[in-house]
């Protein structure tokens, strides 16, 4: 490459590189107290807990339910969990309430720390 194209561009690149120094604005931080802004959060809606009744039907008592479901005017439709299955709902159920526990814990916590004075 020729000399004088090489001098070119090391001229070149150095003034671009300068020029930008000397145009740059100077940033200046500050800390500044910023009050926490209320999360104004309604607690939710309770739970409302429904009545509802199991019943165990076996070949024993089948008939005798759905006479009474018959006399109560009440649909024939039986709905069933093995013991495994009805296991497994009790545990889902538990845990749901654990979970919900824990949300309810976690939004008070955060009020009482967007809250305080």
């Amino acid at each position: 490459m020729n000399k004088y194209i090489q001098l070119t561009l090391i001229l070149f690149i150095g003034l671009s590189i300068t020029g930008c120094s000397s145009t740059q604005e100077k940033i200046v931080t500050e800390e500044v107290l910023v009050n926490k802004v209320p999360l104004d959060l309604e607690m939710p809606k309770p739970v409302t807990w429904q009545n509802f009744e199991f019943v165990v039907v076996t070949p024993d008592n089948y008939q005798e339910t759905v006479d009474k479901l018959k006399s109560g005017g009440k649909s024939i439709a039986l709905f069933a969990l093995d013991e495994d299955s009805y296991k497994n709902l009790s545990i889902v159920v538990n845990d749901m309430k654990r979970y919900m526990g824990e949300q309810k814990i976690i939004i008070l916590e955060y009020k009482k720390y967007y809250e305080q004075e």
